[in-house]
């Protein structure tokens, strides 16, 4: 499925003068959290600053501010054969912020993949000294472009540039981990909710935590914990889930349904 292009015109763009495209250039967009928000600020002539488009976690979406003809201006020198997306992330994200995000990394494939059809680049991760190369085409991170590049940092370390490539490559996601049986798992805990509903939790034999609503209903997965659980159900389908961590410190995170928050110590 082609990706849904929402045109935001950025007045910031120049000619390529003359340069063959051979580099699809990924870079994080530092404070602006959608692409909205991202276009917004293209939009302004005193930035002084576009990409040919941003990504969220819109499912099958990107802004795009530049046609991909024109010359966006987010990689100095590195601009005229470079075509680039801004994701709405950080580069000092952890492996984990990134991985809460598989939509943006869904997005960030698709978009590679159509780049790369459009232009005849392989699909192929660039070294630094590959990346400068205009004559060499390929896929890279902003800070691959050295100091010819602006000097940047992102996409940061912990970007999976190689499983954003597997996707692009059709490699596709890991499928999601099966549910135990119930005699595999620890003893359950069992709460109801203000509707009268009851939510049965366990603790499966790898430390994932594992939920269901009612008796019959397929059991989701709830993330991970490491010793017994206890469970405190609040207000319609909102729980607390506590779980001690090996060294003892005692965890926290808080739950609406299937949907999950981080961990946090208590």
């Amino acid at each position: 499925m082609a990706l849904n292009r929402v045109w935001i015109p950025s007045p910031n763009y120049s000619s390529r003068g003359g340069a063959t495209v051979t580099t699809i250039v990924c870079h994080t967009a530092e404070g602006a959290a959608n692409i909205r928000d991202l276009g917004a600020w293209f939009a302004n002539p005193s930035s002084q600053v576009s990409s040919h488009v941003g990504i969220d976690d819109t499912p099958n979406t990107v802004g795009e501010y530049v046609n991909f003809d024109r010359k966006a201006w987010t990689a100095a020198n590195a601009n005229p054969w470079s075509v680039q997306a801004e994701l709405c992330a950080f580069a000092a994200w952890t492996a984990d912020d990134w991985a809460a995000h598989p939509t943006m990394l869904d997005n960030t494939a698709a978009w590679i993949a159509e780049e790369a059809a459009r232009f005849g680049i392989p699909l192929r991760l660039l070294s630094a000294s590959e990346a400068q190369n205009p004559n060499v085409a390929g896929v890279c991170q902003h800070n691959d472009l050295g100091a010819m590049g602006g000097g940047h940092w992102d996409c940061g370390p912990a970007f999976p540039i190689d499983h954003v490539l597997q996707l692009a490559q059709g490699g596709g996601r890991p499928p999601a981990p099966k549910p135990p049986e119930v005699t595999d798992m620890a003893a359950p805990c069992t709460v109801t909710d203000s509707d009268g509903r009851q939510w049965v939790f366990y603790k499966g034999p790898r430390g994932e935590l594992w939920a269901r609503c009612g008796s019959d209903a397929p059991f989701g997965l709830g993330g991970n914990v490491t010793d017994a659980i206890s469970v405190i159900p609040g207000p319609r389908l909102q729980f607390d889930v506590y779980a001690y961590a090996p060294n003892g410190d005692l965890w926290s995170r808080h739950a609406e349904g299937y949907d999950w928050g981080d961990w946090y110590a208590v």
